[in-house]
């Protein structure tokens, strides 16, 4: 999951050319929301300079943990199956150290919803005691799912690379990030070679 928002453009003039040193010149500042995993690739691939960002390591317990907060879209729920195809359901069985007599079954669901009731606890556990050990444990088992909040800054001409590159990308994130560029004002300047080129090839 992808959010866009609040973007601003800076040009200076009104003429369009399909040009490289044309679509640097325009400027754009926007904020993204987006799980960790899409960041990473983000930030792998130099796509833009981050002017603000909403998360950091200092402030994970500043605010309760929520199922919204993290990309979640895709994780599979064990009671959609069918009883007769559950054994093909991603599950795990284990027993717990208390309980040697009783067998939980849980689905990518239920491990995300218990990863996020033990970041709560240990995020109480911090602010009462402010002990650095449970700022440790929500540090090490935030999953790459969580999603973070970024002002980026950026360039028509690396969103045209972007868009080259990504537009039919396996993340659904970078496909959402291509059809948020065909909605910018002159988009054509991004799309155009891409979209030929596409055409062409169907």
């Amino acid at each position: 999951m992808i959010k866009i928002e609040n973007f601003i453009i800076e040009d200076d003039t009104e003429e369009v050319l399909i040009h490289s040193k044309r679509r640097r010149m325009i400027i754009i500042y926007v904020d993204i929301t987006a799980p960790l995993y899409w960041w990473k690739e983000f930030d792998a691939n130099n796509i833009g300079t981050a002017a603000n960002s909403c998360f950091t390591t200092q402030k994970i317990y500043e605010k309760e943990f929520t199922f919204d907060d993290f990309s979640h879209e895709h994780l599979d729920d064990i009671f959609d199956y069918e009883p007769e195809v559950r054994d093909m359901a991603p599950i795990v069985e284990f027993e717990t150290r208390t309980d040697s007599i009783t067998n939980y079954v849980l689905g990518p669901d239920d491990i995300l919803s218990l990863t996020i009731k033990m970041l709560n606890r240990c995020r109480e556990l911090y602010l009462q005691t402010n002990d650095k050990k449970y700022w440790w444990q929500m540090i090490q088992l935030l999953p790459s799912s969580y999603n973070q909040r970024r002002t980026i800054m950026t360039n028509y001409e690396i969103l045209s690379n972007v868009y080259q590159h990504r537009h039919d990308h396996k993340l659904d994130e970078w496909r959402d990030l291509c059809k948020w560029i065909e909605t910018l004002p002159h988009s054509k300047i991004i799309t155009y070679n891409i979209i030929k080129e596409d055409n062409k090839n169907a």
